[in-house]
């Protein structure tokens, strides 16, 4: 915390005042980097148009997005796989619980789910979870030396999710 505070130029009084502890601060840069992606994914999406073609925009601006935001997906992913395994204090959880995090589903929800029955906003939710899940998947294993070969993966994801939804129409 010191060193952050050091490069914020701040005091470590001022860190910890909006801070608990190095978590919140990961919890933080981790909300803003799924913002950016949805940020990348809501400007796609048409107003006015229904809850499945929205959903079909979202999806394909969410795989058309993932270029320009690979590392946020990858930042994303770190930050998930830790917290699912790291023991969180308190204090940290509490901090965590006054966020007012969405995950990418919810977000989703926020303007496809309430035009749907609820079955079908389920299984909207969860194609769009698969799909940011599968494209952390691919951040992660992109190293520079791959890149070709995370281009065709994620095409096919892109297929399958988008198979996936098409079947949710017919």
């Amino acid at each position: 915390m010191g060193e952050i505070a050091e490069q914020a130029g701040v005091s470590r009084v001022t860190v910890y005042r909006h801070f608990p502890e190095c978590g919140a601060i990961a919890f933080e840069v981790y909300n803003q980097m799924l913002e950016s992606i949805l940020e990348a994914t809501r400007a796609e999406v048409p107003l006015g148009v229904s809850g499945l073609d929205a959903a079909r925009h979202c999806l394909s601006a969410l795989f058309a997005a993932y270029p320009s935001q690979e590392s946020a997906f990858r930042f994303c992913a770190v930050f998930s796989s830790f917290y699912a395994v790291e023991e969180r204090s308190e204090e940290l959880a509490e901090w965590y619980g006054a966020r007012e995090f969405r995950s990418l589903a919810d977000a989703c929800a926020s303007f496809i789910g309430s035009q749907l029955d609820q079955e079908t906003s389920d299984r909207l939710m969860a194609l769009t979870d698969a799909a940011a899940s599968g494209l952390c998947g691919l951040a992660l294993a992109g190293s520079p030396l791959n890149k070709t070969n995370v281009e065709a993966r994620r095409r096919n994801l892109q297929d399958l999710i988008l198979g996936q939804l098409n079947s949710l129409v017919a």
